[in-house]
């Protein structure tokens, strides 16, 4: 969760009355708290507030709509909420179910991901939040940090040949506004992914092999880990750790369930080695076979 969702819940908690909802209150010191109603009411008095401290009746802090002050209602959060839920990996699955949607397709037009909702700014806005990863992913280069995967040599060199053409040093970005139009060509290709990036390309992509079979490419983990298309980072190293540490307890809670079959203990054991390997590349350590 992030840490401004973290301080406005510790405000709501110390404001109001009631410890076990964010908006409760209480009519007097005596009585029981209860949920706060007309919240429509309060905000507008919020944006009121905001106005005096930081505005003028001219220059409003917070933008009219046209000759009348902005008005709120609590849908326009919810729904700013969604969208910020569906940009995230797995958000549309993830909103779906927070919102209690029947289907994940009810979710992405509520958000606005999908034709029903408001698709231009989405996709513009996707545009720049791939942008920003992949300059992420040149500063983390640019600072000293290892990178692995079979599109690592490939990625890494093209960082090279920017920072060259730039005349950045290590650790240090000069142009910062050529720095991401340089960088633009590589979100075409970049799909983000949670224990490695691909920089899709059809001719070497190992998933590709099995869009004859459903249509089209199906990327698969074990096939994402090997694939010619995938480059780590430091972003993955975490989620590499947390699924090798899974393996080794499911290994151990298979050893204490009694024999495990021989294909079943390889498979396992080279998956966690596996693991431990793709880590040690990225912490710049040499793992022996």
């Amino acid at each position: 969760m992030l840490d401004v969702v973290h301080d406005a819940v510790n405000l709501l908690l110390h404001i109001n009355d009631d410890p076990t909802h964010l908006f409760g209150y209480r009519l007097w010191p005596t009585t029981p708290p209860r949920l706060a109603r007309k919240i429509t009411n309060r905000i507008m008095v919020f944006r009121e507030h905001v106005n005096d401290l930081f505005g003028s009746p001219q220059n409003p802090f917070i933008s009219a709509d046209g000759d009348a002050p902005w008005t709120f209602t609590t849908r326009q959060f919810r729904r700013t909420l969604a969208w910020h839920i569906a940009h995230q990996p797995f958000g549309v699955v993830a909103g779906a179910r927070q919102y209690h949607h029947a289907k994940v397709t009810m979710f992405e037009g509520y958000a606005g991901t999908s034709d029903s909702g408001f698709a231009a700014e989405v996709a513009a806005e996707e545009t720049v939040a791939m942008l920003d990863y992949v300059e992420d992913l040149y500063r983390d280069w640019n600072d000293g940090a290892h990178s692995g995967g079979g599109a690592a040599e490939r990625i890494d060199a093209e960082f090279q040949r920017i920072r060259r053409e730039l005349g950045d040093l290590p650790g240090v970005v000069s142009d910062e506004l050529r720095l991401r139009t340089m960088l633009r060509h590589l979100t075409k290709t970049l799909h983000p992914g949670t224990l490695n990036d691909c920089f899709f390309n059809a001719a070497t992509a190992v998933c590709v092999k099995r869009a004859t079979v459903v249509g089209r490419p199906v990327p698969q983990h074990n096939m994402c880990l090997r694939c010619p298309n995938a480059r780590r980072s430091a972003v993955h190293r975490p989620r590499l750790a947390t699924a090798r540490d899974q393996a080794l307890d499911l290994q151990t809670s298979c050893t204490k369930a009694g024999p495990v079959p021989q294909l079943q203990h390889i498979a396992l054991t080279g998956y966690i080695t596996e693991l431990d390997r793709l880590i040690g590349d990225l912490d710049g350590e040499q793992v022996q076979p």
